[in-house]
């Protein structure tokens, strides 16, 4: 079995704050340490930001896909909701989200783009939530979160959204690498410009130490521009612009 399970709305802007992705990366651990989960990796996905929607940084949600559970769809739900009640933080409005890959529905798909677009109203969450039984979970005065939890299910779901913040060895990708060292080193299946160029795999790659592919077409793309005279992830590219 193979399951979707996000995260949103966990943390806030103190300066030790846990954020999501960490906190995601953090409960990916957890599950896995514990038994319950084989591999898993981590997504982030980005929602609409705009001023009447409450968040920390950049309204960003971010899922873990576990591709070997050995239990049970509800003892990883509920052991994923005792990790976020343990790892509370003022003010946050948590959100969960867990679903079988086979079982998440188009409609989830429509409100997660809406979620990408429009601002939706907590009702609207719980009519959604009301069509995924015990899928989903929340917390907090609001649980916000699990309009971000619900959306970020169905995008990584789809396979074209995103970007990896947890693939194994990705962070040990450093300094200048080839492109078949990148993909040999991790589960980088090819590296293309903005244009969608693949590269070969003789081409040096400038990493900068910062190594998130995007999730395009069910697999982990890294997308690189020129930057001077090297090739740099786009990301990076960005902060020096």
């Amino acid at each position: 079995m193979d399951l979707l399970l996000a995260i949103d709305d966990t943390d806030n802007d103190e300066p030790n704050c846990v954020g999501t992705g960490r906190l995601a990366r953090m409960l990916a651990r957890e599950l896995g340490d514990r038994g319950l989960v084989g591999e898993v990796t981590v997504t982030r996905h980005q929602l609409l930001v705009h001023p009447d929607i409450p968040y920390t940084s950049h309204n960003s949600a971010a899922c873990l896909m576990a591709n070997d559970v050995r239990t049970e769809r509800k003892s990883v739900l509920e052991a994923s909701r005792r990790f976020l009640l343990a790892h509370p933080n003022r003010g946050a409005n948590p959100g969960l989200c867990g679903l079988e890959r086979e079982a998440v529905p188009t409609s989830l798909l429509r409100f997660a783009k809406r979620a990408q677009n429009e601002v939706l109203s907590l009702d609207e969450a719980d009519a959604m939530a009301a069509q995924l039984d015990d899928a989903v979970w929340w917390h907090g005065e609001t649980g916000q979160g699990r309009i971000g939890a619900m959306a970020a299910v169905a995008l990584r779901h789809s396979g074209d959204d995103g970007r990896f913040i947890g693939l194994p060895g990705i962070r040990r990708l450093e300094g200048v690498l080839t492109v078949g060292e990148l993909c040999a080193r991790s589960p980088i299946t090819r590296v293309e410009t903005l244009s969608g160029e693949p590269l070969t795999d003789s081409v040096p790659i400038d990493t900068q130490g910062w190594v998130r592919p995007a999730l395009r077409g069910g697999c982990a793309v890294l997308r690189v521009r020129r930057l001077e005279n090297r090739w740099v992830p786009e990301e990076k590219w960005r902060k020096y612009r």
